[in-house]
Parts: C-alpha cells; structure tokens; sequence
C-alpha cells in the first residue's frame, strides 16, 4: 500500500486561534516566588537579617531563586541591597546592605574621567 497525503491535500483544516499565554508574572511560579520574596522583605526590615540554618541544596537554590526575583523585580528597599553571605557549615545569612553594590553600574568609573596612573 503507498502513504499518498494527497488525499488530505484539498482538506480544509480548522485553524483554531492561539490560546494567549500567561504572562510570567501570573504564572503560579512566579507568584509563588512573588510571595517568598515580599514575605523576605518584610522579614529582612523588620529583623534586619534572615538565617537559614542547616538548609539542604533544593532549600539554598530555592532561597537564591527568591533573592534573585526581589533584586530583579525592584523589590529591595530604596538605598538598600540585600546581601547573601554563609552562615555556618550548611547556613545561609541574608541582611540588606546600605548603597548600591560595589559592582553595580552606578560604581562603575564614568567615561571621560581620567585614568588612574599606573608606573610603567
């Protein structure tokens, strides 16, 4: 028997219109992380610093994964940071830091400011 399509060639098919996606910031992820990331605001302003104590990897990566999301999303508070240092063995501290990181942009030299003289 030969595969022929070309019976289906005529065929109309029903083009049935593209369901919109939700965008990112309603999918229940990213609500999700949203939530976590406002709740370590406020946590972090009220108590000035968050330990986690002997957290396992999936917990870290989580945590990160929140921090990352208020820093991208402007959910610091203004002139603050939120800094992630170790905190015993396992531990992860978390405090807001004043001012813009050290590497941040805004630290960086201007252009058209003079160089730093370095001896030949």
């Amino acid at each position: 028997m030969i595969d022929d399509d070309s019976a289906y060639a005529g065929a109309s098919e029903s083009v049935m219109p593209a369901k919109p996606r939700t965008p990112y910031s309603e999918r229940p992820v990213a609500r999700a992380r949203r939530a976590k990331a406002q709740e370590l605001i406020d946590r972090l302003v009220a108590e000035g610093h968050v330990r986690i104590t002997d957290p396992d990897d999936d917990e870290v990566v989580e945590w990160r994964r929140v921090v990352n999301y208020a820093k991208r999303h402007g959910l610091e508070p203004v002139g603050k940071r939120i800094e992630k240092v170790p905190y015993g063995a396992p531990g992860l501290g978390l405090f807001l830091a004043e001012g813009p990181h050290p590497n941040a942009r805004s630290q960086r030299p201007k252009a058209g400011r003079g160089l730093v003289p370095v001896p030949a």
